[in-house]
């Protein structure tokens, strides 16, 4: 796990603070650089339990295991995972167990404990100790069986999965038990378990007493129906759980896999080996359809006992799994009442692993300015640049805000700004980095002195449960401290920053091929003289433009202006505007913005264009132009612009 330490580094930023300035030109800025300090927070290895993200524990078929709250198992997994026959939910009829056997999980797991359940409904089991593992009304009713042998059971009646009549009742029972489970508070997530020995994607024709090849001709098995009747079964479960995350048993029909993907269910696998799994399923399915969206899960072959008698290195099994993009992994090892118990290599291991599962965020480095300015008039602006990495071993696949708060030094809350990261959370991959800059608005009247800066991470629609991060910080809202920084009384820099009033040749304004410009003394709008634009444009965007000799500053709040009055245009429908293209430290162009369009119904009138805008976090320059509205058209025009201006309203 990676350990980072806090560290400050002071650094210069050419964040300038720009003085008010007035000018019939362009006018120099006073700057005063800001200082900027690097904080490293530091890491933690704590589990994190995050949604859509774990290890789980072994429930088995009911509710047997109800450990107290400080149970080890506990600290290591908040997700219980069961596996009831459909004959334990539905023995005396459609729908006629549902509360007996969910009731008390919820009650228990949901409700007293605060945890998470998952839940697969098998319809062949050879561990289940009843002649009927599919309820025996559904024999009645003409659904062709087979007898096997089971574990516990002489005699067990198992389905014809691929027969419709089969396929009917189950895909009406699974329609059911979406209507019972479907978004339901603390259900994490639902396994296809209608098909297949344990619902897993084979029928155990590897174990004695179960599936024969002469079964499987007797009943007209092919491919293609098992195909067509998994299909089915996967449709009946993207349909009933439109709420709920849905995992398939991975194996080896690729064609079934690959559907289960389209319809928007998720890959599990029962059989974790020191060689990998089985089927190969993490190299041939989770590393590609990770980056698709599908969510990955593991389960361990064996029992630990059986591992050790095997001959099966723990550790090698684990990492096996950990190096493919799972976000879930059974800790079915050991049963949840023997790991309490279990040998402390074990239990470290396994804690290890749940600090790598699925996505773990950290913030690697924080850059922030020493101090921020405030004052009783006019709001503040904070920008931080901040950098995080996933340190965990799978994609995230919620799109989550960061949520960073300004805190007072009672704690209150006295800034609050909502981030969406530009490259989304569920890009942000495993081993990998991303730089993100944001502005925090500081309220007009927040007091000088010692401030906090704290994040979360969170999901908007969702707010009130937030993600854990794997750094230290954490309070009691899973927010996280960053960094102290101070709040300074000052009079703001703002004003006009550059004014225009076109009074002397040396204006700075250069023109577009076919347009010739001049001062005119006899046309204007203040002063004694305007710029006179005449002529016919064609391969430009613009008419006139000038580059900015000050700089813009990122993040802040500006208005720009002029008076224009156009006499002739044509065609009339290219409305012209004034505007800003902004530019990097590189000189790089950003993007644009600009005024409203001058009114071409009130031809011969001065009107003014103004617009106020916000520039990006990576500003540093720009140029101003008075824009025709398009590169291609040939615009004839007759103009006068004057008292082009641009006023900084809010700065960092």
């Amino acid at each position: 796990m990676l350990r980072l330490s806090l560290r400050l580094v002071p650094h210069a930023v050419s964040l300038p603070v720009v003085a008010c300035l007035v000018s019939t030109a362009m006018a120099e800025p006073v700057a005063a650089p800001l200082q900027r300090r690097d904080f490293t927070p530091q890491s933690t290895d704590a589990v994190l339990f995050n949604p859509g993200m774990g290890l789980y524990l072994a429930g088995g078929g009911g509710l047997g295991y109800q450990p107290p709250a400080d149970a080890w198992a506990l600290t290591m997994a908040d997700i219980v995972y069961f596996r009831p026959d459909w004959n334990t939910l539905e023995e005396n009829g459609p729908g006629s167990g549902f509360d007996a056997y969910f009731g008390p999980i919820f009650d228990f797991w949901v409700t007293q404990c605060g945890k998470r359940v998952a839940f697969r409904v098998m319809s062949e089991s050879m561990h289940s100790r009843a002649k009927y593992v599919t309820p025996k009304w559904a024999f009645d009713q003409g659904v062709p069986g087979v007898t096997h042998r089971g574990l516990y059971a002489d005699e067990q009646i198992d389905p014809v999965f691929w027969d419709d009549k089969y396929l009917d009742m189950c895909c009406q029972f699974i329609e059911r038990l979406g209507k019972c489970l479907d978004g339901r508070e603390g259900v994490e997530y639902v396994d296809i378990g209608s098909i297949g020995e344990w619902g897993e994607m084979h029928l155990g024709q590897h174990i004695s007493g179960r599936w024969t090849p002469e079964q499987l001709d007797q009943t007209g098995f092919t491919r293609e129906r098992y195909v067509a009747a998994y299909r089915r079964v996967i449709d009946a479960h993207a349909e009933a759980f439109p709420h709920t995350r849905v995992f398939l048993n991975v194996g080896s029909y690729p064609e079934i896999n690959d559907y289960a993907a389209l319809r928007g269910c998720h890959f599990r696998q029962d059989g974790l080996t020191p060689s990998g799994p089985s089927a190969n399923v993490g190299k041939a399915y989770y590393v590609p359809y990770s980056r698709r969206g599908v969510v990955c899960n593991y389960e361990f072959h064996s029992g630990y006992k059986e591992m050790q008698d095997k001959g099966w290195d723990l550790r090698q099994t684990v990492e096996q799994g950990l190096s493919d993009p799972i976000s879930y992994l059974n800790t079915n090892i050991l049963g949840p009442q023997q790991w309490e118990t279990a040998p402390q290599e074990v239990k470290d291991l396994f804690v290890e692993a749940a600090g790598r599962i699925g996505y773990r965020f950290v913030l690697t480095k924080l850059r922030a300015p020493s101090q921020f300015q405030v004052d009783g008039k006019a709001n503040g602006r904070l920008i931080v640049e901040h950098t995080w990495g996933n340190v965990g071993v799978a994609p995230c696949y919620e799109s989550y805000a960061l949520q960073f708060t300004l805190h007072d030094a009672a704690g209150k809350v006295i800034a609050a700004q909502l981030h969406f990261p530009e490259k989304p959370t569920t890009l942000w991959g495993p081993g990998e980095e991303v730089t993100e800059r944001t502005l925090i608005h500081v309220p007009a009247g927040t007091s000088p002195g010692e401030c906090t800066l704290k994040v979360a991470v969170l999901l908007p629609e969702q707010p009130a449960r937030k993600i854990l991060l794997g750094i230290e910080g954490r309070d009691d809202e899973d927010r996280y401290k960053l960094c102290t920084l101070a709040a300074v009384a000052t009079d703001r820099p703002t004003g006009v920053v550059y004014a225009q009033g076109f009074e002397a040749d040396d204006h700075g304004w250069s023109f577009a091929e076919g347009i010739e410009g001049s001062l005119d003394t006899e046309t204007f709008h203040a002063g004694k003289s305007s710029l006179k634009l005449t002529g016919t444009q064609q391969d430009s965007y613009n008419y006139t433009s000038h580059n900015l000799a000050i700089p813009v500053l990122p993040g802040s709040k500006y208005r720009l202006s002029c008076w224009l009055k156009v006499d002739s245009l044509e065609p009339e429908r290219y409305e012209p505007y004034l505007k800003i293209g902004l530019t990097d430290a590189e000189g790089k162009w950003l993007t644009n913005l600009q005024t409203n369009r001058y009114d071409t119904g009130k031809l011969g009138e001065w009107q003014h264009l103004v617009g106020t805008l916000e520039t990006t976090l990576d500003t540093a320059g720009g140029h101003l132009a008075l824009e025709k509205g398009g590169k291609e058209p040939s615009v004839e025009i007759g103009a006068w612009i004057d008292q082009a201006e641009l006023e900084l309203l809010e700065a960092p």
